[in-house]
């Protein structure tokens, strides 16, 4: 029995699609579906009715499906707790934190942990998706994401404190020059769809983009000419003219020139929250100690 089996066996019965299921757990759609055949195997019954679109489970899948749940919360919450032990000796705080908020936020963090002297730490840095998944594997004691408002909270993280530390915004964006905008026409038209730098459809801020199109007052007309799920690249193309795209205004701020520019009325944008998020569980004087030191921040 391979823990990722259950992990991938979770996904997929989040998701019911294999495609999407094998992007979230970052392996290849065979690798994927070999999994899920070794666990059946090992089981010794179909978890999955074969060729239903979108993937249903069997009875014994849905019967399967709480017990992996609770396997894998427990083994993760035994190996992080093992591992912070190990930590706790060498007095290192983990920290995770996706690359845009790395940019923003971490100078602020160590402000928080300066004056701790017998303090180190180490940080985990990736995609939302990445980060989200080190932190639930137990790679690192608190995580910092972004939250939005007017969405529930990942199902994952919903039994985690969460601590909101600051507000933020989800514009779109264009390079900071009048033609430019002019030639792009925001929000776009049938016959002049303007050119849209879009996230992968994995990345946390794809349904970010996705729930802005659903509230927006008229449907945008676009086509996509760069697609990636890291917003520091996406910065870069739009910042070059390439296009439009939709970035954290925190990102911005951070930036060293005045390359950007936001686009659009109020109905495009949309209420973020920068937030940390810590297991429930005691974790030790150590990181409640940073804990509320975040707190005191606010």
């Amino acid at each position: 029995m391979d823990i990722r089996w259950l992990q991938d066996f979770l996904a997929l019965a989040e998701m019911r699609n294999f495609t999407r299921s094998a992007e979230f757990r970052n392996v290849s759609q065979a690798a994927f579906s070999r999994r899920i055949q070794s666990l059946e195997h090992w089981l010794g019954t179909s978890l999955i009715v074969k060729g239903s679109q979108p993937v249903r489970l069997t009875e014994a899948g849905e019967q399967f499906r709480e017990t992996a749940q609770v396997s894998v919360e427990r083994l993760l919450e035994t190996r992080a707790s093992i591992r912070a032990r190990q930590f706790d000796a060498r007095n290192q705080i983990r920290l995770a934190m996706p690359n845009v908020l790395a940019r923003s936020e971490f100078k602020r963090m160590l402000g928080v942990i300066r004056p701790r002297e017998k303090t180190s730490f180490s940080v985990i840095v990736g995609t939302t998706s990445e980060v989200t998944g080190r932190y639930l594997a137990g790679d690192a004691d608190i995580l910092f994401a972004h939250g939005a408002p007017a969405l529930p909270t990942q199902e994952a993280l919903a039994n985690h404190d969460r601590l909101v530390l600051r507000r933020d915004r989800f514009l779109p964006y264009c390079a900071r020059d009048a033609a430019t905008q002019a030639r792009f026409g925001f929000p776009g038209t049938p016959e002049q769809p303007f050119p849209l730098i879009a996230y992968s459809q994995r990345a946390y801020f794809a349904q970010l983009f996705e729930h802005v199109l659903e509230r927006a007052p008229q449907p945008p007309e676009y086509r996509v000419t760069v697609q990636c799920d890291m917003s520091d690249v996406l910065k870069e193309v739009i910042a070059a003219g390439y296009g439009i795209g939709w970035l954290p205004q925190t990102a911005v701020d951070a930036s060293e020139d005045n390359r950007l520019v936001a686009v659009g009325t109020e109905d495009w944008a949309m209420d973020l929250e920068i937030c940390a998020f810590r297991p429930l569980r005691d974790s030790g004087p150590k990181i409640a100690a940073f804990w509320e030191a975040l707190q005191a921040t606010n």
